[in-house]
């Protein structure tokens, strides 16, 4: 699993994100919320959302429309191949375990 992160670029970091915007309306997530589901702080997460925009483009922020101030992390196409494929790795390595 760890050389199917090291060969795209992305670590299970990536993937947690992705894998919790998947279900969410719109596949978007203030990042606030998106924080409080990782279990880290507001500013880690902005860290980690800027680098995975940066470096990967599986997702981008986006400024709210209600409120200017505030952005939402959303999910891009490239974002949700991504996750269909590590899913795959991921699932096998769970049969593997059992």
């Amino acid at each position: 699993m760890e050389s199917y992160f090291t060969k795209t670029g992305t670590n299970l970091n990536s993937y947690t994100v992705c894998y919790l915007l998947q279900d969410k309306e719109n596949q978007e997530l203030r990042i606030s919320e998106l924080a409080e589901l990782l279990c880290l702080s507001t500013s880690a997460t902005s860290r980690l959302v800027v680098k995975m925009e940066a470096e990967t483009g599986l997702v981008v922020r986006e400024t709210c429309e209600i409120d200017n101030r505030g952005l939402y992390v959303v999910l891009t196409q490239k974002g949700r191949d991504f996750l269909t494929d590590a899913s795959a790795v991921v699932e096998k390595l769970i049969q593997k375990a059992l």
